[in-house]
């Protein structure tokens, strides 16, 4: 099995470090007191810290927002591409990913699908052209998920792909995706 976009796991980067920071963070604000007077002296440090970030900011880089370590907007999940070709991505969702109390937003579900269908066209030629979300089961916060997608057809320029999000071995959301070959860049 090969590991997906993980490599800086082993070597995290300042930035990995500094983004599982804002992850956690971010939690933390989701569950804190909003009269909690602490949270002047936070927004004062938060405002140092963005301005001694400014200082040293450079054009933008792509930092994925499914897998992307360096992204704080990004969930803590593991991806491998399995030898069947299959994705497969391993994690849980906190409260950043909620939708209705105690779970997952179903904009969040759509989003991780539609990024582990990209990574099942390794070649990146190909783009989205239609997405349909099926939601069976609501997914919880703070459950182990499974996320997979996979290939499942070449034809007439176009490719099929299916895909679920399963916990505790039962199915919470399934996806079918329609890709098509890329146009040619413009100059």
């Amino acid at each position: 099995m090969a590991r997906i976009d993980r490599a800086d796991v082993i070597n995290p980067s300042p930035i990995d470090d500094a983004a599982d920071g804002l992850r956690r963070l971010t939690d933390l604000l989701l569950r804190v007191d909003e009269n909690d007077p602490a949270l002047v002296a936070v927004a004062d440090e938060l405002d140092r810290i963005e301005a001694a970030l400014e200082q040293n900011a450079g054009p933008v880089e792509f930092r994925d927002p499914v897998s992307g370590r360096g992204n704080a907007l990004a969930p803590p999940l593991d991806m491998e591409r399995l030898p069947d070709g299959t994705v497969r991505a391993t994690g849980s969702l906190g409260l950043p990913y909620q939708g209705p109390q105690g779970l997952v937003h179903g904009g969040m579900s759509a989003l991780m699908l539609d990024h582990i269908f990209g990574l099942t066209h390794p070649e990146g030629s190909t783009l989205l052209e239609e997405l349909v979300v099926r939601y069976h089961q609501p997914l919880p916060l703070f459950e182990g998920v499974v996320i997979t997608g996979r290939r499942m057809s070449d034809e007439d320029e176009k490719v099929r792909a299916h895909g679920e999000i399963t916990v505790d071995g039962y199915l919470a959301v399934s996806a079918e995706a329609l890709f098509r070959d890329a146009p040619p860049p413009t100059t």
